[in-house]
């Protein structure tokens, strides 16, 4: 995704009275401050046109298109591999190869594992099934009860249990 330039800070600080120089020294460079400035110019958008919208809404009116793109990458069905991903032994990593066959049998481009990851965080993080649990490192235990079980024997009975 493209970095975006904070489009409405430049326009509010500009109806401030401040200059490009100005503006630039709030922590941005002089060169994506001028772009939001001639872009504002030609499109004859002022602080009063953006004041009630939000920073998306003002970069796209201010620079329409710009960071849209479609991917070449074949994407995945995001919800079956989250339900997938939910059984025992199943990792991203499985889970990517079988996409990475998948599409060269369709003939198709497949992501790379790294971005396969990213992709999947970014869903996670859309549909909001990401659980976030905050403790204190050495003060909880958190044990991971998803995998295989295991079994125990005793060694004095022989008797075998799963744990």
């Amino acid at each position: 995704m493209v970095r975006k330039i904070k489009a409405k800070l430049v326009l509010r600080l500009r109806s401030e009275g401040l200059t490009g120089r100005q503006i630039a020294a709030q922590g941005m460079s002089r060169t994506s401050v001028a772009m939001v400035l001639d872009a504002a110019d030609r499109e004859g958008i002022g602080w009063d046109d953006v004041a009630a919208l939000d920073e998306a809404d003002v970069y796209a009116r201010l620079f329409p298109g710009r960071g849209e793109h479609d991917s070449v990458h074949a994407q995945p069905d995001w919800e079956k591999v989250h339900k997938e991903l939910a059984k025992v032994g199943v990792t991203l990593k499985l889970l990517h190869g079988e996409y990475v066959d998948a599409c060269h049998s369709r003939g198709e481009t497949a992501m790379g594992y790294d971005r396969f990851c990213k992709s999947y965080q970014r869903h996670v993080l859309v549909i909001g099934a990401a659980s976030r649990v905050g403790h204190k490192a050495g003060q909880t235990v958190e044990v991971d009860w998803s995998g295989k079980t295991m079994r125990l024997t005793d060694p004095v009975t022989g008797q075998a249990m799963r744990v």
